[in-house]
């Protein structure tokens, strides 16, 4: 009987010791663990003569700093609508924001339509915006 109670301690040390030992490596990684993570704060469409000026803000909710190297519209480039992103290099600091304006050509875009932004980071993540033109 004796026997049977002290097993039953050794297993909820046992268990008890595995459960600190996976908190603690999972803590590990998650400090050394580089997080990409851009969040959409705020977005606004204004109509101009002959354009649409898209403004968003982004903000780096992750750990480590962010660099934008591609931003696509509807999966093409800027160039094929004869758009102008500012401003080009986009590089944010953990919990730093930045506006970035995007020009569309009213030629290539409609009243109504829904316009997919994709940036894609330096290290291959892709954020996606999806925006309606008013």
């Amino acid at each position: 009987m004796e026997a049977s109670y002290a097993m039953i301690v050794i297993i909820a040390v046992t268990i008890t010791l595995a459960f600190v030992a996976v908190y603690w490596l999972i803590s590990l990684q998650s400090i050394t663990t580089e997080v990409e993570y851009l969040e959409l704060v705020k977005q606004k469409v204004i109509e101009k003569n002959g354009y649409y000026e898209v403004n968003v803000v982004i903000e780096n909710k992750g750990i480590k700093k962010a660099s934008i190297i591609n931003i696509l519209i509807n999966e093409h480039t800027p160039e094929n609508y004869g758009s102008t992103i500012t401003p080009q290099n986009i590089e944010l600091d953990p919990g730093e924001k930045i506006q970035v304006k995007i020009t569309l050509p009213k030629s290539e875009f409609d009243h109504g339509q829904a316009v997919s932004i994709k940036l894609i980071s330096a290290k291959g993540n892709e954020f996606p915006i999806l925006i309606y033109i008013p």
